[in-house]
C-alpha cells in the first residue's frame, strides 16, 4: 500500500516538472514567437543640417489678354472661316452670318410698314374726298400714287443686301480654300523627286538640241554663201563690213555695261541686295546663287514699308531694265562676232586656196550628228518624264478636280459680285422712292389741312399716326444701330483657343463665339504655396518645368507674389510669366528652388505621412518588460518646414528620434513592431 503511494507521489512530482519545463521554455521563447507576428519596420534618424529645398506646383496655361467675339443677338451661322490653333491677324474673316436683321428688328420694321401702309391709305382717302375740288390735291395724290409704285417695284432691303454679302464672303472664303488646297497638291507633286530630275533633263537637253540646231543652221548659212561668192575681194569687203558691225557691237555693250554698273551701284539697290543677302545669311542659304538671291530681292521690295517699296522697286526697275539692255548688246555682239569670224575663215580660206566648200560640208555633218544625238536624248528625257507624271497621276486628278471646282467658284463670285452691285444700284433707287413718299405724304398733309372742322379732324388723325411712325422709326434706327454685318472678323491678333459656334447653327446672345488669346500679351501660370515658402523665393527667380515635352524649351519666371483669395492670410500664389512654344489650357509642372537654410530636424520624405489632421510622423519608442523591450509606432504632429527631394525639415522632433520609413504591413499609432534586422 505504501509502496503504491509512492508510485503515486512519483508521478505527480513527475508531472510537475515537467509542466514547469514546459512553461518556462514557452516564457523564454514568447518574445520571438510575438515578434515574428509583428509588422517589420524600416527607420531613419532625425539629424540637423541644410536643404536647398524646391517648391513644386502645377496649374494651367493662361493667356494674360484673351478677346472674346461675342454677339448680343441671335443670328444664323453661315460659315466657320477658322479653327483652333489657327493664327489670326486683325481684321482677318472669323465667320459669314446669314441675314443681317434680328426678330427684334424684323418685328419693328413689320410693324412700322404696318403704320405706313395704313398712314398712306388714310391720305389718300382723304385726297379723294377733297381733290374733286382741290385740283392741287389731285396733283399731289397722283405724284404719291406714282412715288409708292415706284418704291414697290423696286424694294430692296439692308437685310437682302446683307444676305447677298454673306452669300459673296462664303464663295470668295471657298476660293480661298481651294487655292489653298491646289497650292498644297502642286507642292506635292513638285517635291517628287524622279519628277524633278526627268524634268531638268528635259530643259538641258531641250537647250543642247537648240544649240545643235542653231549650229546647223550656221554652217547652212555658211555654204550657202561659200557657194554664192566667189570674188575674193566682195569676200574681202564682207569681211571689213562686219568688223565694223562688230565694233559698233562692241561700243553698245560697252555702253551698256556701264549702264547695268551704274544701275547695280545704285546705293538703294544695294541697300535692297544687302538686305537680301543678310536674309540667305541667316536662313542658311547660299547667296551665290543667282535665282535664290533674286528671290529674296524680290522679298525684300514686297516687305517694305509704302513708303520706301516705291523706291526700292524704281531702284530694282533700273537694274532690270540696264540688265535686259546688257544682255540684248551681249547677244547682238556674240552675234557679230560670229559673222565676223565666218566672213573672216571664208576669206582666209579663198586667199589660201582652201576648198571651203568641202570644210563646211564635213562641219555640217558633224553637227548634223550632234543634233540627231541631242534629239535623242530629249526623246528619252521626254520618256522619263511621262513616266515620272504618271506616277503624279492621282494628285493631277486631285488637282482637276479642285481646279474645276475653283472655276465654278470664280464664276459663282462673279455672279454674286454682278448681282450684289445690281441690287444696290436698286435699292438707290427704292431710297429715292421712300423718300418721295415721305415727301409728297407731308405734302398731301398739308394740303388737306384748312380752316373747315372736317380737315382740321382728319388732320389730327393724321397727325396721332404720323406721330406713330415716327416713334417706330426710331426704334428700328436703334436695331439697326446695333446690328452688325455678315462678316465677322477678328478685332485683335493672336491665337484662336476656342470656337463655341458651327456652320448652320445660331449664335446665343450674350455668349462668346470664340476666343482669342492675344500672344504679344505673353501667358502666365499661377502656383498656390504656404507662406513659408513664398518668403523663401524672390521676383525674377526662373523655375524649372519637369512635364512639357512637345516644342521648343520653355521658361517660367516668377512675375509677382500676390495673397491666394482661396486662403486668405494662409497662402500665396506665385504667378509666372511664361514664354517660349505653349498655348492656353496646357498643364505644367514646376520647381522652383528656395535659398540653403540649416535646420535642428531633418528626416526622409519616406517618413512623412498625412491625413485630415496634416502632417505627422511615427516614431520608434521602447517599453520595458520582464522579457526585454517592446517597440511602439507612436505618432507625433509635425509640421513641414522645408523639403528637397529627399529630405524633408519639420519641426516638433528631437534629434537621435527614430521615424519609421517603411513597413511591412499597414500601420497606426500605438502598433507593437519589430525593428529590421541589421538596420
Amino acid at each position: 500500500m505504501e509502496a503504491q503511494k509512492s508510485k503515486k507521489r512519483e508521478l505527480i512530482k513527475t508531472i510537475a516538472i515537467v509542466f514547469l519545463a514546459v512553461l518556462l521554455v514557452l516564457t523564454f521563447f514568447s518574445n520571438t514567437i510575438m515578434n515574428r507576428s509583428l509588422p517589420e519596420v524600416a527607420t531613419g534618424i532625425v539629424n540637423s543640417g541644410t536643404i536647398n529645398a524646391k517648391i513644386r506646383g502645377s496649374g494651367t496655361i493662361s493667356a494674360n489678354e484673351s478677346y472674346e467675339v461675342i454677339l448680343n443677338q441671335t443670328r444664323e451661322v453661315r460659315s466657320v472661316c477658322v479653327k483652333v490653333g489657327d493664327t489670326v491677324n486683325q481684321g482677318d474673316l472669323l465667320f459669314v452670318l446669314g441675314d443681317i436683321e434680328s426678330q427684334e428688328l424684323r418685328d419693328a420694321e413689320e410693324q412700322l410698314s404696318t403704320l405706313q401702309i395704313n398712314y398712306q391709305k388714310q391720305v389718300l382717302e382723304l385726297s379723294k374726298t377733297y381733290a374733286q375740288n382741290d385740283r392741287s390735291l389731285q396733283v399731289i395724290r397722283e405724284d404719291l400714287e406714282k412715288a409708292i409704285a415706284r418704291r414697290d417695284a423696286n424694294k430692296v432691303t439692308d437685310a437682302d443686301i446683307s444676305y447677298k454679302k454673306g452669300d459673296l464672303a462664303t464663295a470668295k472664303n471657298e476660293v480661298a480654300q481651294l487655292s489653298l488646297i491646289l497650292e498644297e497638291l502642286n507642292a506635292l507633286i513638285a517635291d517628287n523627286g524622279e519628277y524633278q530630275a526627268a524634268q531638268a533633263a528635259v530643259t538641258e537637253w531641250s537647250g543642247k538640241v537648240d544649240t545643235a540646231q542653231k549650229k546647223v543652221e550656221e554652217i547652212k548659212a555658211k555654204l550657202a554663201e561659200a557657194g554664192s561668192t566667189s570674188d575674193i575681194n566682195q569676200l574681202k569687203r564682207d569681211m571689213e563690213a562686219k568688223a565694223a558691225a562688230m565694233e559698233r557691237a562692241r561700243n553698245e555693250l560697252t555702253t551698256a555695261e556701264s549702264a547695268l554698273t551704274e544701275a547695280l551701284n545704285n546705293s538703294v539697290y544695294l541697300e535692297i541686295e544687302a538686305k537680301a543677302k543678310q536674309a540667305m545669311i541667316y536662313a542658311g542659304v547660299d547667296i551665290t546663287d543667282p535665282a535664290k538671291l533674286e528671290a529674296y530681292i524680290q522679298n525684300v521690295i514686297a516687305e517694305a514699308a509704302d513708303d520706301t517699296k516705291t523706291q526700292y522697286q524704281n531702284a530694282y526697275n533700273s537694274v532690270s531694265a540696264a540688265k535686259n539692255a546688257y544682255n540684248t548688246a551681249t547677244t547682238k555682239y556674240n552675234g557679230a562676232v560670229s559673222a565676223y569670224n565666218t566672213a573672216k575663215e571664208l576669206y582666209e580660206s579663198a586667199s589660201s586656196g582652201n576648198n571651203v566648200i568641202t570644210t563646211l560640208t564635213q562641219q555640217l555633218n558633224a553637227a548634223q550628228n550632234e543634233l540627231n544625238a541631242a534629239n535623242y536624248q530629249l526623246q528619252m528625257a521626254n520618256a522619263a518624264l511621262t513616266q515620272a507624271e504618271n506616277s503624279n497621276k492621282a494628285v493631277k486628278e486631285q488637282i482637276k478636280g479642285y481646279e474645276a471646282t475653283k472655276r465654278q467658284q470664280d464664276a459663282l463670285v462673279t455672279t454674286l459680285t454682278d448681282e450684289l452691285a445690281a441690287m444696290e444700284a436698286q435699292k438707290t433707287i427704292y431710297d429715292e422712292a421712300v423718300t418721295t413718299v415721305e415727301t409728297k405724304e407731308r405734302e398731301l398733309a398739308d394740303a388737306l389741312s384748312g380752316k373747315d372742322i372736317d380737315k382740321q379732324l382728319n388732320d389730327l388723325n393724321l397727325q396721332a399716326t404720323r406721330l406713330q411712325i415716327d416713334k417706330q422709326k426710331e426704334l428700328v434706327a436703334k436695331y439697326r444701330e446695333e446690328a452688325i454685318s455678315t462678316e465677322i472678323t477678328a478685332n485683335v491678333s493672336g491665337t484662336v483657343s476656342a470656337i463655341n459656334v458651327s456652320a448652320g447653327k445660331e449664335t446665343t446672345a450674350g455668349s462668346p463665339m470664340a476666343v482669342i488669346d492675344v500672344v504679344d500679351r505673353g501667358y502666365t501660370i499661377k502656383i498656390p504655396v504656404t507662406n513659408e515658402q513664398a518668403k523663401q523665393v524672390k521676383v525674377g527667380d526662373t523655375a524649372d518645368v519637369s512635364n512639357y515635352y512637345w516644342g521648343n524649351d520653355i521658361t517660367a519666371t516668377l512675375e509677382s507674389i500676390t495673397s491666394d483669395p482661396e486662403k486668405p492670410g494662409q497662402g500665396k500664389l506665385l504667378i509666372f510669366r511664361i514664354t517660349g512654344e505653349i498655348d492656353a489650357g496646357t498643364t505644367l509642372s514646376l520647381s522652383i528652388g528656395q535659398r540653403s537654410a540649416n535646420y535642428d530636424s531633418i528626416i526622409p520624405k519616406s517618413a512623412l505621412r498625412e491625413d485630415t489632421n496634416g502632417h505627422f510622423v511615427l516614431v520608434v519608442t521602447a517599453k520595458s518588460s520582464p522579457l526585454g523591450n517592446r517597440y511602439v509606432a507612436t505618432r507625433v504632429d509635425v509640421q513641414v518646414l522645408a523639403e528637397d527631394d529627399t529630405n524633408a525639415a519639420v519641426s516638433g522632433l528631437a534629434q537621435g528620434d527614430y521615424v519609421i520609413t517603411t513597413s511591412s504591413k499597414p500601420l497606426e499609432a500605438g502598433t507593437l513592431v519589430r525593428l529590421v534586422e541589421n538596420a
